[in-house]
């Protein structure tokens, strides 16, 4: 960890938006997530300078009490002895704030209420807290003790962890806490280039032997990364001081690998089957698939990749590439890793290259409890289209068939600029073949996924346009049936695409009850049910709006609000509790936010909002008192 101000580089907007948040009436609590030995520890400590904090607030301004906590060596403790030595931290660093007297809950509160008297704020700042919330002693009473200081006191948290928070909680009770609600999420990702550049070259120029001829060389190896760029400094200094003239690069090469390897092993045995494929393609010497357009971008800004002027890809270092290779052949010999084989062994049902009618198969995109999606080249109009084959156990029976793809040709007559488009349905060894339009984007799912809570304009945006993708299918009496954060893709111009109408029936104008299956079967996604499908019971366009609700939900909080440990336990939920409140405090207009949400996970279908353009107009209105209605239309 960076500990001297004058050592610590980069990072200027981090600090500066945290800085921004802490200054703000009240202040507000925020949320560093990042990679493990992307410099979280040493961003938090920097905060600790009175230099730092004197700058933000100005010459005439009093700067925030700031107190720092290493949790990751508080393992095991209890609540009581947390509050001690929060405490007494607090005594030690801040002497001018006198004898704190009691070390427990209201000792805490009592200093509060003395730092608000004289109108001064705190900041708790609590590196590695991902310690503390996988930590059973700390129970919900803990969290809402923290929550009710920074609602009623000039407190605010800032909390570092390698991912968002409610990830690492210890139990789904704590995850739900509202605690976790007055965060935002801030992203440490690797340095922009000219930070990279300063650390390379200004303390090296201090001690009077510069880096800066060697910069470039610096990059290519250790890429952007702080950890790596240290190493290679390191490095190439010794080289520099062994040789006095041009460093030796295979003895530099060779101590930067010594040092980095294990970190190179880590990412590799950690990364995910997605991850793998694309690595396994760059390591091949081929470019990935198009549609891994997103997962290229997600390493890029991870700073594992960096794009070449023709629109492809390259990993950030020579050196890297090349341990990798070597960690990627010793996984998958031998029977090692089942993520370790390669990409083109991932195709389980269907190869690379197998024709359908006129479509090629490209590669495998996904899969779900319906089915598997491929990306396929349509040879006769030259357009890529994704195939989804519906598993044979969705339609087994002659009568379930029949009834599937009946209500799948209504769903395909859909058309409409927010639904995913269905192009043709044919029968292929068996099962159901869904020919569909190829979104070029991702789900909201992995947006969510990958960035935490979003902020409530866009996602706000975002909702309305699936309320006009919804209302033209209620209109046309289909009821979508499993819409949740996955089945809404979001393309690159912000578009939303509603996919997967797979379990999607007709709800009024039919002569007969042509359910997908037998009446009272359980179908869809159970943290995004509404009450009556839970239950078995006819749906309308309204389970789609509970749905919806769900949804907002998720993308606002980065959680699900019904989520349990168990099946059972999630529909007790969906059936009896209400949602969590809201309560995020950078809104501005979270009560009105709460009260949409509120009224659209009404249990009682009569409760809630009667259409998708009823709700839509809530919506719009809550963007127009923003002023923020300028592209949305009507």
């Amino acid at each position: 960890m960076i500990r001297q101000s004058e050592d610590f580089f980069g990072r200027t907007a981090e600090v500066s938006r945290i800085l921004s948040r802490l200054g703000a009436d009240p202040p507000q609590s925020v949320s560093v997530v990042g990679e493990r030995r992307i410099g979280k520890s040493s961003l938090l400590f920097h905060l600790t300078h009175g230099d730092v904090l004197q700058d933000a607030v100005g010459a005439s301004a009093q700067p925030p009490k700031v107190v720092f906590l290493d949790c990751q060596q508080l393992q095991g403790i209890s609540v009581d002895e947390f509050f001690q030595l929060l405490l007494r931290r607090i005594e030690r660093v801040h002497a001018d704030l006198g004898p704190i007297k009691g070390e427990s809950y209201n000792a805490f509160r009592s200093m509060l209420e003395g730092l608000d008297e004289d109108r001064r704020r705190l900041a708790v700042l609590l590196d590695e807290f991902d310690a503390i919330t996988s930590n059973p002693t700390f129970g919900p009473d803990f969290y809402s003790f923290l929550r009710s200081m920074a609602n009623n006191y000039p407190v605010a948290y800032v909390t570092s962890s390698k991912t968002e928070l409610q990830r690492l909680c210890f139990s789904q009770e704590i995850s739900d806490s509202p605690f976790f609600n007055i965060f935002s999420n801030l992203y440490l990702r690797p340095f922009r280039l000219f930070e990279a550049r300063d650390v390379i070259v200004e303390p090296s120029r201090r001690q009077g032997r510069p880096l800066q001829p060697y910069a470039d060389r610096i990059l290519a190896m250790a890429g952007r990364f702080p950890l790596y760029l240290q190493i290679a400094c390191s490095a190439c200094w010794e080289a520099l001081e062994a040789e006095d003239d041009e460093p030796d690069w295979r003895e530099v090469e060779q101590r930067f690998l010594e040092e980095a390897s294990p970190h190179f092993d880590y990412f590799w045995e950690q990364a995910e089957d997605d991850v793998r494929r694309v690595l396994s393609a760059l390591l091949a010497g081929r470019q990935p698939d198009p549609e891994d357009r997103y997962l290229c971008q997600n390493l890029q800004r991870r700073g594992y990749l960096e794009s070449e002027e023709d629109g492809g890809w390259r990993l950030f270092s020579g050196l890297f590439q090349e341990h990798l290779k070597v960690a990627a052949s010793s996984s998958a010999g031998g029977g090692g890793s089942p993520r370790a084989i390669a990409a083109d062994q991932q195709l389980t049902l269907l190869g690379r290259g197998t024709e359908i009618n006129q479509y090629r198969i490209l590669s495998k995109a996904g899969e779900g409890g319906m089915g598997v999606i491929y990306c396929a080249q349509d040879s006769s109009l030259d357009r890529r289209v994704a195939l989804k084959f519906i598993l044979p156990q969705s339609g087994d029976q002659k009568a379930s068939r029949r009834r599937f793809l009946q209500e799948a040709r209504a769903a395909a007559a859909l058309s409409h600029p927010c639904i995913t488009s269905v192009h043709e349905l044919f029968e292929y060894q068996g099962q159901i073949v869904m020919v569909m339009e190829w979104v070029e984007g991702r789900s909201l799912k992995e947006i969510v996924g990958e960035q935490g809570r979003q902020d409530w304009k866009p996602m706000t945006e975002w909702m309305i346009q699936a309320c006009r993708g919804l209302q033209e299918a209620h209109d046309r009496g289909i009821v979508h049936r499993d819409v949740k954060s996955s089945n809404i893709m979001i393309t690159r111009q912000d578009q939303v695409k509603i996919t997967d109408f797979g379990l999607a029936k007709h709800w009024r104008g039919t002569s007969e009850g042509t359910g997908l299956t037998q009446e009272g079967a359980l179908l869809g996604t159970i943290d995004y049910m509404s009450p009556e499908q839970a239950h078995g019971d006819e749906v309308d366009g309204r389970s789609d709006l509970f749905s919806l609700g769900v949804v907002y939900f998720e993308g606002l909080t980065g959680r699900l609000p019904f989520h349990r440990r168990s099946p059972g336990a999630t529909l007790r939920a969906i059936f009896d509790e209400a949602p969590p409140y809201l309560g995020l405090y950078d809104v501005g207009s979270a009560e009105r936010i709460d009260r949409i949400l509120r009224r659209l996970l009404e249990k009682d279908p009569d409760r809630r909002y009667p259409s998708a353009d009823e709700l839509k107009k809530d919506l719009r209105k809550l963007l127009r008192k923003r002023g923020l209605l300028d592209w949305l239309g009507g």
